[in-house]
């Protein structure tokens, strides 16, 4: 008996650092996202389904209602399960670290390092409620200060409930320079065709001992790790309207097949299905 695929619709906002999305699925079979990370922290929270990650050496179970954090930069791989017997929704919500710093620099005076979440599964119903209120940017019009505000509402009672200012060894190891600067370049310039050799020689390494030590501090490989930061910078354009045709030569894919077929990859639909609010962008 055959069983129907999934489908997928997003609904996206993205203004300043900040990209909401509002994910629905109907009930079917679905491919199970790839492990990544990005530079931004991730909150999630699902409205009717259990979620799960593979995140810092374990098995998290996200259940309904809860709020999810991913830290910026850690590996993380979503559920593996390949069929929904229900539909779902769930939202996302990736902030650039900058924010987060900005809200604690206010916060505490002189903070020594960007806030840390020891938790990955937090239960706060205010929690709930502020970031509700920041996802209904998505589904209709809203003033700039109201904006601002539920942004800032959301992210100085996280941090002052749930976070720790310092980032101990066990969850966030200390990066070899080496790996520091071939992963600042990658970010800079993403849409590159940079080959092993170039990017070993930034790092002064040996293509070979580059390639190890990257993957082992990383968590995936530098051409992985290069075409998930294309895939978050193309979530973002299209976020803002731009044509899939136009974002795919942008983010240095070599064709809109070729960027479809990595888009879906990541982000589990189609860049067709990821569809912008562009009545509400600022």
């Amino acid at each position: 008996m055959l069983t129907n695929v999934a489908q997928i619709s997003v609904k996206v906002w993205e203004a300043d650092g900040v990209l909401l999305e509002h994910y629905a699925y109907t009930s079917g079979t679905v491919e199970p996202l790839p492990k990544h990370a990005h530079a931004e922290y991730q909150f999630g929270l699902s409205f009717d389904c259990q979620g799960e990650y593979d995140y810092r050496g374990a098995r998290h179970v996200i259940p309904k209602g809860r709020l999810s954090i991913i830290h910026s930069g850690d590996v993380h791989a979503p559920s593996d399960r390949t069929f929904l017997p229900a539909s779902a929704h769930f939202g996302m919500a990736h902030i650039a670290p900058e924010w987060l710093q900005k809200v604690t620099a206010e916060m505490v005076p002189k903070p020594t390092s960007a806030p840390f979440f020891p938790e990955t599964v937090i239960t706060d119903s205010t929690a709930n409620r502020l970031y509700l209120t920041l996802q209904a940017v998505i589904h209709q019009p809203t003033a700039q200060l109201a904006r601002d505000t539920a942004l800032w509402d959301f992210l100085s009672y996280v941090i002052g409930q749930h976070a720790e200012s310092r980032s101990p060894v066990a969850a966030a190891p200390s990066v070899p320079a080496a790996v520091n600067r071939a992963r600042d370049y990658l970010q800079a310039y993403y849409a590159r065709d940079i080959s092993l050799a170039a990017l070993a020689a930034i790092a002064d390494l040996s293509r070979f001992h580059f390639c190890r030590v990257f993957s082992k501090t990383v968590g995936v490989s530098p051409g992985v790790y290069q075409t998930q930061l294309r895939i978050a910078q193309a979530r973002r354009l299209l976020a803002q309207g731009l044509p899939i045709a136009t974002v795919a030569t942008m983010t240095g894919f070599y064709d809109q097949s070729h960027f479809g077929y990595h888009f879906k990859r990541q982000v589990g639909t189609t860049p067709g299905n990821y569809v912008s609010q562009t009545a509400i962008s600022s």
